[in-house]
This record gives structure tokens, C-alpha cells and sequence, in this order.
């Protein structure tokens, strides 16, 4: 099986004949068709994020099933050759505390376990690297819950980078066509908007500062670093934090399946998705990744 791991510290390539053996909890086996390479992956990569070793990387992809545990033939809704992508986060006791390509091993591979639990179904024509894109774009879905509340208010999305157009793309979709993204600091006036969609950590000081009294920042980065904030900036304007996480992930496969429509699309892959490789090319793959302003990079690994 070829497949792409991290061992002593240091990223492979490897083709061997382990397939992964399925348990109660890793109960179906997916053939992976594309994965695409996220900034995680790339901090696993160089250590910057803690990390199991001797682990297979990735976590957005797509493919279908193969097997299911004990050799059965089904599993309540779910159907051999069905097309499935997953929730990356639900590879845990918990189902929400495990990441795979992280914290376990995840879709740089042929095949990948994957517990029922995790599972989400696609469209058979989203076996491409638009299925593959499903993690980001139920990650960028996160803030919708809380834009409803900023309706025909000064909204913004910070960031010069993809996920910030990715996340201005999905509001946009949802109705929220007052946001807008942001991409200078010196855009960032005091006191100038009351809601930022963070996507760059580092300024989270001038994030504070351009929110009206009573703003609210979301935040939609997930550095592992620390950042300065004072504390009582934010007591005195009576600034809202809010983590987000995911959206509804069926929201996030119709807006995909909207997208390959090839009429009125939703997404603008043009501006966000860039190359294919193969799993052997993975310097070249991580190389274009790791630059600032990539588009999204994607594995070719098992397409028929």
C-alpha cells in the first residue's frame, strides 16, 4: 500500500502490502480516490505540531467503501463502493477529541479505517477533489451560526490567504452578503466593525482594536502558538470571543455538489485549488503547499 507517514521525525513515502486490519471501533475500510494538504498536516510534518510516531498524515479526503468489519456486506445506512468523505475530528472514544492524520493514522494512503461514526456521504461525482475538499468547507461554515446575529452589520473575514476567500465564498452562499474580506492591516481602523472572522493569529491585538465596543471576534485559525492579548482591552470594550469549529457537514457536501454543477457555482475553485500529485511527489506536493499564498494542493491516490 503506498501511503505517506511520518517516522522519526521525518516525512516517507512508502509502499508496502499493509492494508489497515479493521477493529469494532475502525469498523470500514476506505479506498482513498484524493486528499488534500492542509496547514496541519504541514505543522505535523515539521514538528511544530505534537504528533504520534510512525503515522500516516492527512485528513480531507475522499473515496469509497471497501469492507466493513467481520466481513459484513453492510452497516445500518452504509453500502459497499458508497462514496464517503469524513469528519476528521470523530476518530476518538469521544468522537470528537481524535483527529486522524494527527493524532492517528489518517488519508495519505490507499486505504484508510475509518470508524462508521466519522463517515459522511457524497455524491458519486464528487469523487474528485471537490470530495476532498469537504473538511474545509464545513471548517469555513463554522461562523454562519453566528453572523445571523451581525445581519446588515460591519462584517469582515482578515486574511490574505485561502481560507479567508474560502470562508467569504461560504458566508457569501449562506445569505450573509454584507461580509467582506479584508486582506491589509492598515485596513483594520479602530473601532471600525462589529464582527471579525479571524484568519491570521498573529494580529489578534489590531483584531480587538477595530471592534466596536460590544464586537464579537471569531476565531477560525487553529495555531498551535501562543499569541499576546491583553486582557483588558477586551474587558473595557466588552469584547465576545468565539471559537468556532465546524458546520454542518451536509450543508458543506451540497454546497460542493452545487459547485460541480458546472452552472452558477458556488465555489470559485479556480482561485482556490491548485495541483495534483502523485503520492511519490510528496516534496514537490508539501514544497508548493508550505508558500504563503497557495492554493489548495491535492493526491491523486486510488482513482479508477
Amino acid at each position: 500500500m503506498k501511503k505517506i507517514k511520518i517516522i522519526d521525525n521525518v516525512i516517507q513515502y512508502i509502499e508496502d502490502t499493509n492494508i489497515p486490519t479493521l477493529t469494532p471501533q475502525f469498523n470500514v475500510l476506505v479506498k482513498v480516490r484524493y486528499a488534500g494538504i492542509c496547514r496541519t498536516d504541514i505543522g505535523v510534518a515539521n514538528g511544530t505540531i505534537n504528533h504520534p510516531d510512525n503515522i500516516i498524515l492527512g485528513h480531507e479526503f475522499c473515496g469509497t467503501i471497501e469492507e466493513f468489519y467481520n466481513g459484513e456486506t453492510e452497516l445500518g445506512y452504509w453500502r459497499k463502493g458508497m462514496a464517503v468523505s469524513c469528519n476528521p475530528m470523530m476518530f476518538g472514544e469521544k468522537n470528537f477529541d481524535t483527529m486522524c492524520g494527527k493524532d492517528c493514522d489518517g488519508a495519505f494512503a490507499e486505504y484508510i479505517a475509518v470508524p462508521s461514526a466519522a463517515l459522511i456521504g457524497i455524491p458519486d461525482n464528487l469523487l474528485s477533489p471537490l470530495g476532498a475538499y469537504l473538511e474545509p468547507v464545513a471548517a469555513a461554515l463554522a461562523p454562519d451560526k453566528f453572523l445571523t446575529i451581525f445581519s446588515n452589520k460591519d462584517i469582515c473575514v482578515f486574511g490574505d490567504n485561502r481560507i479567508a476567500e474560502l470562508t467569504l465564498q461560504v458566508a457569501h452562499y449562506m445569505g450573509h452578503k454584507e461580509v467582506r474580506l479584508v486582506k491589509e492591516i492598515t485596513e483594520l481602523s479602530s473601532c471600525k466593525y462589529d464582527c471579525i472572522i479571524e484568519t491570521e493569529p498573529q494580529y489578534i491585538s489590531e483584531y480587538i482594536d477595530a471592534l466596536r465596543p460590544g464586537g464579537t471576534l471569531i476565531l477560525k485559525s487553529r495555531a498551535f502558538t501562543p499569541y499576546e492579548l491583553i486582557f483588558n482591552d477586551v474587558a473595557m470594550k466588552e469584547i465576545s470571543i468565539q471559537g468556532v469549529r465546524y458546520g454542518d457537514f451536509n450543508v458543506a457536501t451540497q454546497i460542493l455538489a452545487a459547485s460541480s454543477s458546472g452552472e452558477n457555482c458556488v465555489l470559485n475553485t479556480e482561485i482556490l485549488f491548485g495541483s495534483i500529485y502523485e503520492l511519490s511527489e510528496f516534496e514537490s506536493a508539501f514544497k508548493e503547499a508550505e508558500k504563503k499564498n497557495s492554493k489548495k494542493i491535492f493526491f491523486r491516490i486510488c482513482v479508477e
